[in-house]
């Protein structure tokens, strides 16, 4: 019985220093996660202001071939992740625009934004989530060309 315990406990105290072994420059091997955060005290902005990314989206994308003759509204809601300093380090859509085309563009097109002014929360930068608006769809044919042409051109219009 006694043997059984001291096998366990040099077991045990083996166990503990496997797992407690630190790199060679003799710090400890722990996964620090960052957290991303939804709710902060001050959204990130974009540095150059709302009308220029707005007219960045604007002259960057592209109708998909596939929303070519589509008659409806579709909006992709791009969820950009910005990092402490104001970059841009994923984006992703939920999908729920019915146009996985329309979906690639809103993303393609999100990715290029540059800097953002970082979220703030208790008066610290951090990481965190913003959600962009994307919608594609057809204009009236009035505006479609200042003649009022029957044209079926499209237009990505950024929504807020």
């Amino acid at each position: 019985m006694k043997l059984s315990i001291k096998i366990i406990t040099v077991l045990l105290f083996l166990s503990a220093s496997v797992f407690a072994q630190k790199d060679k420059k003799g710090k400890g091997k722990e996964k620090v996660e960052e957290k991303i955060y939804a709710t902060v005290d001050q959204k990130a902005v974009y540095a150059e202001g709302e009308n220029a990314m707005k007219d960045l989206i604007k002259k960057n994308a592209t109708v998909p071939a596939s929303m070519k003759e589509s008659k409806t509204v579709l909006k992709s809601n791009v969820k950009l992740t910005i990092d402490e300093t104001g970059k841009v380090t994923d984006a992703v859509t939920d999908g729920a625009s019915a146009c996985g085309d329309c979906d690639k563009e809103a993303v393609r097109v999100a990715k290029m934004l540059g800097t953002f002014t970082p979220a703030k929360l208790k008066g610290k930068n951090v990481k965190s989530y913003l959600t962009i608006n994307v919608e594609f769809l057809k204009l009236p044919a009035a505006e479609d060309s200042g003649e009022g042409s029957t044209s079926r051109k499209k237009k990505m219009v950024w929504g807020d």
